[in-house]
C-alpha cells in the first residue's frame, strides 16, 4: 500500500514538472516585443515625441530597491543593447525612411497589417517613380523580415511565433504614420490615418 503510494506521488510529481516545462515553453513575452517595437520604430523614424528609455541601471539605491519591489528583478531598468545585426538593419531603416516618405504622403506606399511596406496607389508616378517606389518597398520589407527575424532571435521566441512579433511592429509603424498617410486594417481595408 505503501508503495503504491510512493509511486503515486512520484508519478504525479513528475507529471507537474513536464506540465510547468510545457508551460514555460508556449510563453510569449508581449509586452517586452512592444517595448523593443517602440524603441526600435522611435529610433528608424526619430519620433521626438518618444519618451526616453533608461540605458543603464537606476541612478540611486532607493530607486532600484523600488524598482525591484514593483517588478521583481531590475531588467526594466536595464535594456539589453540591440544586437550588431539589430543595429544595421536599423541604420538601413532609418537611412531609407527619407526616401520613402514623400511616397507615404503621396499614397503611393502604405503600412499593412502585417508589418510591411504595400504599394497602393501608383497611377500618378511617373515611371521612374512608380521603379523607385518598388525597389524602396522590397528593400523595406526584406529589411523589415530580417528585423523582426532578429527580434525574435535575441528574445529566444521560436520561428513559429515571428508573426506575432510582425504583428506588433506593424502596430508600432501605423502608430508611428504621420496623419494622412494610408494604414491598412486586419480586414484588408486601406484607411487614412
Amino acid at each position: 500500500m505503501m508503495a503504491n503510494k510512493f509511486r503515486f506521488m512520484l508519478l504525479f510529481g513528475m507529471f507537474t514538472v513536464f506540465l510547468s516545462c510545457v508551460t514555460v515553453n508556449v510563453y510569449f513575452p508581449a509586452k517586452e516585443v512592444k517595448e523593443k517595437a517602440g524603441d526600435i520604430v522611435d529610433d528608424i523614424r526619430k519620433n521626438p515625441d518618444a519618451p526616453l528609455t533608461p540605458a543603464g541601471p537606476q541612478s540611486s539605491w532607493k530607486e532600484g530597491l523600488y524598482g525591484y519591489w514593483l517588478n521583481g528583478n531590475l531588467a526594466w531598468a536595464q535594456k539589453q543593447p540591440d544586437s550588431p545585426a539589430v543595429q544595421n538593419l536599423k541604420k538601413q531603416l532609418a537611412d531609407r525612411f527619407p526616401r520613402l516618405k514623400p511616397y507615404f504622403q503621396k499614397g503611393a506606399l502604405g503600412e499593412g497589417f502585417k508589418g510591411f511596406v504595400e504599394t497602393r496607389e501608383v497611377g500618378s508616378l511617373s515611371a521612374a517613380e512608380k521603379t523607385e517606389v518598388r525597389q524602396l518597398a522590397e528593400a523595406e520589407n526584406r529589411d523589415r523580415q530580417a528585423l523582426y527575424q532578429e527580434v525574435a532571435k535575441s528574445m529566444n521566441i521560436p520561428p513559429d511565433q515571428i508573426q506575432k512579433v510582425q504583428r506588433i511592429f506593424a502596430d508600432k509603424w501605423q502608430q508611428s504614420s504621420a496623419a494622412g498617410w494610408w494604414i491598412q486594417k486586419e480586414d484588408g481595408k486601406w484607411v487614412q490615418k
